[in-house]
């Protein structure tokens, strides 16, 4: 998916900069990135979307988001390695990083915990675990300001 097809119209990320409640999707699949997208945008939060962890990291360094959810397979830099490369390039102020995975055994749960995610969702994603899980690092947008306010 090319860049200019994953910016988020209702977040213009350089004019005045993102939102402070900003949340960069890293997926490579462009149907699981879609609704990941829609889920959020539905609860009322801005996103940005990544197509692959070479991506993801220089949107996280160049947007600073909030939230990060990524999966874990992708081609290029895979999500363990993109979460790594990620808390080196943000450090202090690295943004909450959330794992997407269909495979969330003990395994790949403990080895994300030791990467830095601080949560993993597993596919396929309800919106209610999806928007909790959110919740737990992003506040809820303020549905009285104007959107892209």
């Amino acid at each position: 998916m090319p860049p200019e097809t994953l910016a988020d119209p209702d977040c213009p990320a350089m004019s005045g900069g993102p939102p402070s409640g900003l949340i960069l999707i890293v997926e490579d699949n462009d149907t699981n990135a879609l609704i990941l997208r829609a889920m959020l945008r539905k609860a009322g939060y801005a996103t940005e979307l990544a197509a692959d962890g070479v991506q993801g990291v220089e949107m996280a360094g160049r947007l600073r988001p909030r939230l990060i959810l990524m999966d874990l397979h992708m081609p290029r830099l895979d999500g363990l390695e993109a979460a790594a490369a990620i808390e080196r390039l943000c450090a202090p102020r690295t943004p909450a990083m959330v794992a997407v995975t269909a495979n969330a055994n003990p395994e790949v749960h403990a080895a994300c915990m030791a990467a830095g995610f601080r949560a993993v969702l597993a596919k396929p994603i309800l919106l209610e675990a999806l928007v909790a899980t959110v919740r737990r690092f992003v506040p809820l947008p303020d549905a009285s300001a104007p959107r892209g306010a």
